[in-house]
C-alpha cells in the first residue's frame, strides 16, 4: 500500500507531499494542475525513464520518494535476494529516486543504492496503473490472453510454461549449432585424417632420433673405429707386452709378498680387480671390433629415417616427443568430430524430450485457461450488470488450429466476444466496444482480479473516459467496492465518481513570484462539497450547484453504506 509520495523540483512541482489512505483515494483538480506529473513521479520512483527536461527550471536535481506499507512477500523476498534490509518489524519500503539534469539518475531502496532493474522488478508488486491506454488494450486481441491469465492468477503456471519453452528453444539452438559445427568440421576432419594417417604411418618412438643418430655416427666412422678398437684391445689383452700380461706378473709377485706380509692383502685385492676389469675391457673391445663392419644399406635406411623425422619436426614444429603427443591430440579431435552424429542424435533426443515437456505443460495451461474462462464468463455477468450492462454476455473463444504454434505462453489464441444487448450474438470485443464500454469492462476485470487484499495499489487514470450520468455513478460504486479489498487511487474529472471517495485529494496550481507551483491538499469532509461543486459548475458556483454537490455526497454515502452492509463489514 502506498502511504506517502514526496516530490521536489519536478516539472511545475516545487515541493509537495501526497498522503494516501486505505480504500478509495480520489485525485481531482483542474486540467494542467499537475495530476499527470504525480503519475509520472510514481513511474520514475519505480524505475521509469526520465525525460531530459523533467527537472524544474533553476534546480539541479529532482527527487521523488515513495513510502510503501505492508509490502507483500514477493517484494521482501526480492529485497532479501538483493541484500537490501527491510524495515525491522514494520514491513515498510522506502524508495527514493534522484534525477539530475541530463537524465542522470540514482535510486535508493531503504537507504541502499539500488539498480533500476530492481525497481522495475518490484514495480508490478507495488503499483498497477490502468489508464486510457490500458482500456484500449482490449482492442488488441493479443492482449486478451494476458488479461485472462491475470484474472485467473495463472502467473506461476505461466512461469513454468516460459521456463519449459526456454529449454526447448535452447535445445533447438544447440542442434542448430551442432549442425553448423558439423558442416564447418567436415573440411577440418579431412585435414585431421590426413595428419593422423601421416603421423601414424611414421610409427614414431620416443628417443628413436637420438638412437639413430648415434648408430649413424658409428657406421660412418666404422673403419676408423675398428682400427682404434683393435689397437686398444691388443694393448690391453692380445698383443705382445699387453697390459694384462704385465698385471698378471705383478699379481703373482704381490700374492707371494702378501703371504709374507698380510698388510698387502688389500693391495692384492685391488690388483686382482684391476686385472679382471682389464680382461673384460679387452674382450669387449674384441667383440666391438669384430662386429663393427661398414653397412651401406643400413646407413642409407638410417639416413632416410632421420630425414623423415627432420621433415615431420619442421612441419609440425616440435620434437619427436611433441609429434607423438600431437598425434594423440589429433586422433582424439578426429574421433570427437566423427562421433558428432552421435552427439547430434543425443541433442535431438533432448530437444524432443523438451518439446514433449513443453507441450504437456501447454496442454495443462490450456485446460486451466478454459476453466478460468468459464468462471470469468459467469462472474463477469454480475460485474457488468453492476456497471450498467444489462443483459450483457461475455464469451471467451479459443482458436482451434490443426498445427498450433507452441510459444512461451503456450499455444492458445484467446479472444473476448461481447453481447451488450439480450438476443444479440456476441461480437469481437476488440471491434465493437466503445471507449466508455472498454473502461467499464476493464474495471470489471480488475475487480475480479483483486482478491488479494495485500496486493499492489491500483491506480485508475481517467477511468471516466467516455462515460457519464448513471454509468459514472455505477463506476464510482464499483471503485468504492474495489477499495474494500485493495488500495485504489482514481484520477477523475467526474463528480459522480469523486463522490464515492473514502479520501479526496485536490491538486491545484498557483503562480508565485512569476513561477507556476503545483500543490496537493487532502479535503476535509466539510470541503468535499465545494470541490464537487467546482467540478459540476466550474467557476460559476450557484446555490443550486452547491446543493447538487451535497446531494451527490449524500447519495454516494448511502450507496456506499449499502455496499459495506452487503459485505457484512463496518
Amino acid at each position: 500500500m502506498l502511504r506517502t509520495l514526496r516530490v521536489r523540483d519536478l516539472a511545475i512541482i516545487d515541493e509537495l507531499e501526497l498522503v494516501l489512505e486505505p480504500g478509495l483515494n480520489v485525485l481531482t483538480g483542474e486540467t494542467g494542475a499537475g495530476k499527470s506529473i504525480l503519475l509520472q513521479a510514481l513511474d520514475l520512483v519505480l524505475g521509469g525513464r526520465p525525460d531530459a527536461d523533467l527537472v524544474r527550471t533553476g534546480a539541479e536535481e529532482a527527487a521523488v520518494e515513495a513510502l510503501f506499507a505492508n509490502v507483500p512477500a514477493p517484494v521482501r523476498e526480492r529485497l532479501a535476494g538483493a541484500g537490501i534490509p527491510a524495515e525491522a518489524g514494520q514491513e515498510e519500503l522506502l524508495v527514493r529516486r534522484l534525477i539530475g539534469r541530463g537524465s542522470r539518475a540514482r535510486a535508493y531502496v531503504n537507504g541502499a543504492l539500488a539498480p533500476l532493474a530492481l525497481l522495475r522488478d518490484l514495480a508490478p508488486h507495488l503499483l498497477r496503473v490502468y489508464g486510457q491506454d490500458e482500456h484500449q488494450a482490449l482492442r488488441r486481441v493479443e492482449s486478451h490472453r494476458e488479461l485472462l491469465d491475470a484474472v485467473g492468477s495463472l502467473g506461476r503456471t505461466l512461469e513454468e510454461m516460459r521456463a519449459r519453452h526456454g529449454r526447448l528453444v535452447a535445445a533447438r539452438e544447440a542442434i542448430a549449432r551442432a549442425r553448423a559445427d558439423a558442416e564447418a568440421a567436415g573440411e577440418r576432419a579431412e585435414m585431421l585424417r590426413a595428419q593422423v594417417e601421416e603421423l601414424a604411418h611414421a610409427a614414431l618412438v620416443a628417443g628413436e632420433e637420438e638412437s639413430l643418430s648415434a648408430e649413424r655416427a658409428r657406421l660412418v666412422h666404422a673403419e676408423r673405429l675398428a682400427v682404434l678398437a683393435t689397437g686398444a684391445e691388443e694393448g690391453l689383452y692380445s698383443g705382445e707386452g699387453a697390459v694384462i700380461d704385465v698385471l698378471g706378473r705383478a699379481l703373482v709377485a704381490l700374492r707371494e709378498a702378501a703371504g709374507l706380509d698380510p698388510g698387502l692383502a688389500s693391495t692384492r685385492a685391488l690388483l686382482e680387480s684391476a686385472l679382471a676389469e682389464v680382461e673384460e675391457a679387452g674382450e669387449s673391445l674384441g667383440r666391438y671390433a669384430r662386429e663393427l663392419a661398414p653397412d651401406a644399406n643400413r646407413l642409407d635406411a638410417m639416413e632416410e629415417r632421420l630425414a623423415q623425422l627432420a621433415r615431420l619436426k619442421r612441419k609440425y614444429a616440435g620434437t619427436v616427443e611433441d609429434l607423438i603427443r600431437r598425434r594423440e591430440e589429433l586422433t582424439a579431435e578426429l574421433k570427437g568430430i566423427e562421433s558428432g552424429g552421435e552427439i547430434r542424435a543425443e541433442l535431438e533426443a533432448a530437444a524432443e524430450a523438451a518439446r514433449r515437456a513443453a507441450a504437456e505443460w501447454a496442454g495443462r495451461l490450456s485446460v486451466e485457461r478454459r476453466r478460468v474462462a468459464r468462471d470469468l464468463c459467469r462472474a463477469l455477468v454480475a460485474e457488468l450488470e453492476a456497471l450498467a450492462f444489462t443483459g450483457a454476455r461475455l464469451e471467451v473463444r479459443f482458436a482451434e488450429t490443426e498445427d498450433r504454434a507452441l510459444g512461451p505462453e503456450g499455444w492458445d489464441e484467446v479472444e473476448f466476444f461481447l453481447s451488450t444487448n439480450p438476443g444479440e450474438e456476441p461480437r469481437s470485443l476488440a471491434r465493437v466496444a466503445s471507449g466508455g464500454e472498454l473502461s467499464r469492462i476493464m474495471l470489471a476485470l480488475k475487480t475480479l482480479a483483486a482478491a488479494d487484499e495485500r496486493g499492489a495499489t491500483l491506480i485508475f487514470d481517467e477511468v471516466d473516459a467516455g462515460i457519464g450520468g448513471a454509468v459514472a455513478e455505477v463506476v464510482g460504486r464499483k471503485l468504492r467496492q474495489l477499495g474494500r479489498a485493495r488500495q485504489v487511487l482514481c484520477i477523475t474529472h467526474l463528480p459522480l465518481i469523486a463522490a464515492f471517495a473514502d479520501h479526496h485529494v485536490v491538486v491545484t496550481k498557483r503562480v508565485e513570484d512569476g513561477r507556476t507551483v503545483s500543490s496537493v491538499r487532502p479535503l476535509a469532509t466539510s470541503e468535499r462539497a465545494a470541490e464537487l461543486a467546482r467540478m459540476l459548475g466550474g467557476e460559476r458556483l450557484t446555490r443550486e450547484i452547491r446543493e447538487h454537490a451535497e446531494q451527490l455526497l449524500r447519495r454516494a454515502h448511502a450507496r456506499s453504506r449499502g455496499l459495506t452492509d452487503s459485505k457484512g463489514v463496518e
